[in-house]
């Protein structure tokens, strides 16, 4: 009988343990296809609004890249191969980052070195009232299958 109870503990810790890892990497997966979609969403953004040079548009990037910080939570595994999960965003969300992008566009050609994102944000968010600092929302639900090899990969 204890031989029959040590050995479901081992295979309970084991099954637990695959379960652990595989979420991890899923987790990971969802995070990394976040932020590269994040990316692509700035930088389209962007290039309606800041016609001024390309440094210009490579340093709102830049800003907005460097406050973004993405979380895949509430996951839920569909066997061992499939899972969806929502990644959240903690970022200027994106009304705020119109109105930033709306007062950019002004900057004369001449004076774009020397505008600061994070001034004119701060200026704005008194003006306006929209929130000062980052603020966590969801961002995309994903689904991942793993594929042969093992990796997760996001379905379109």
């Amino acid at each position: 009988m204890k031989t029959i109870i040590q050995t479901l503990t081992a295979l309970s810790l084991a099954f637990m343990v695959s379960c652990t890892s595989n979420e991890k990497a899923l987790k990971k997966a969802a995070e990394e296809s976040a932020k590269t979609q994040f990316t692509a969403v700035i930088e389209e953004e962007a290039k309606g609004y800041l016609t001024q040079s390309e440094s210009f548009k490579a340093a709102y990037i830049s800003f907005m890249a460097k406050f973004a910080e993405f979380s895949a939570e509430d996951i839920r595994m569909n066997g061992e191969t499939m899972g969806v999960t929502t990644v959240y965003i903690t970022s200027y969300p994106p009304d705020a980052r119109k109105k930033l992008l709306k007062v950019a566009s002004t900057v004369a050609p001449s004076v774009v070195n020397r505008f600061n994102f994070s001034d004119a944000y701060r200026l704005i968010s008194k003006e306006t009232g929209i929130p000062g600092e980052p603020m966590k929302y969801p961002f995309a639900t994903l689904t991942l299958k793993k594929d042969a090899n093992g990796d997760w990969t996001v379905l379109k």
